[in-house]
C-alpha cells in the first residue's frame, strides 16, 4: 500500500544527519544497531561482528532486503555516495532515524492516483491550492541521498504546516467521506505543531517543519 509519511523536525536537523556531528553520530549508530542490528563504529573487532550471528542465528554479512546494513548508515552520516542497488535501504533508514529524532510522527496509507483527488477535493472545498499534499514535494529535503523510484520527498516550513490545518478544519464538511476520513487524522496530526513549537524553543532546538515523504 503507498503510503505519505509525516514528521515535525526542523529541515535544518534532517541536513545534519548528512553531515553528523560525532555526538548525533553516536546516537544514530546505537538506534540504528538496536533496531536493524547494523554493527557500526562502536562495535569494532571480532567481537563485533559476531554479535548479530549470535543474536540471530545467521551470517551477519547476508544482505536482508530492505534492511540497512553499517555502511548504510556510514554513508549517510557522512553524506557519502548511496550506490543505486542500496537507495531503498538508506531511505528506509533514513525514515527510522526522522522517527527517532522528530517531535512527531505518522503515516497514512495514500496512493498516488488518491493523493491527486485529495488535492482536487480540497480546491472544490474551495482551500487555496497551496495547502494541498502536493505542495509539500516543491522543495526537496536538499540532502545529498538521491530518491529511489515510487519515492517523492519534500518539506515546508512550519508556519505552512499550521497554515494548513487552519485551511483544512472548515472544509471538512465540503469533502467526500473517504477524503474527510483521511484528513482528520492529518488535521489533529498538524493541531500538535503550536506545542512542538513552543517545546523546541524551550529546549533549544531549531522549530519543527513538516518534512513528508511518499512511497508508491
Amino acid at each position: 500500500m503507498s503510503t505519505l509519511k509525516l514528521w515535525a523536525i526542523g529541515i535544518d536537523e534532517v541536513r545534519a544527519i548528512f553531515r553528523a556531528e560525532p555526538e548525533l553520530a553516536d546516537r544514530l549508530r546505537d538506534a540504528a544497531r538496536e533496531r536493524f542490528g547494523t554493527s557500526g563504529q562502536r562495535q569494532p573487532g571480532l567481537l563485533g561482528k559476531l554479535g548479530p550471528f549470535l543474536r540471530n542465528g545467521g551470517d551477519p554479512a547476508a544482505p536482508r532486503p530492505g534492511v540497512p546494513n553499517a555502511e548504510d548508515v556510514e554513508n549517510l552520516l557522512s553524506g557519502r555516495f548511496v550506490p543505486p542497488h542500496r537507495l531503498v535501504e538508506a531511505w528506509n533508514l533514513l525514515e527510522f532515524w526522522l522517527d527517532t529524532l522528530a517531535a512527531g510522527a505518522g503515516r497514512w496509507p495514500l496512493t498516488e492516483g488518491g493523493l491527486n483527488e485529495f488535492d482536487f477535493d480540497l480546491v472544490r472545498a474551495e482551500v487555496p491550492a497551496r495547502y494541498g499534499i502536493s505542495e509539500l514535494f516543491k522543495a526537496g529535503l536538499g540532502v545529498s541521498l538521491t530518491r529511489c523510484g515510487g519515492l517523492a520527498a519534500g518539506w515546508v516550513n512550519g508556519s505552512h504546516a499550521q497554515a494548513m490545518r487552519a485551511a483544512w478544519s472548515p472544509a471538512l464538511t465540503e469533502l467526500s467521506p473517504a477524503h474527510r476520513e483521511f484528513a482528520e487524522p492529518v488535521i489533529a496530526f498538524l493541531d500538535q505543531f503550536p506545542q512542538w513549537t513552543h517545546t523546541a524553543q524551550a529546549d533549544g532546538r531549531a522549530e519543527p517543519d513538516l518534512v513528508a515523504i511518499f512511497r508508491a
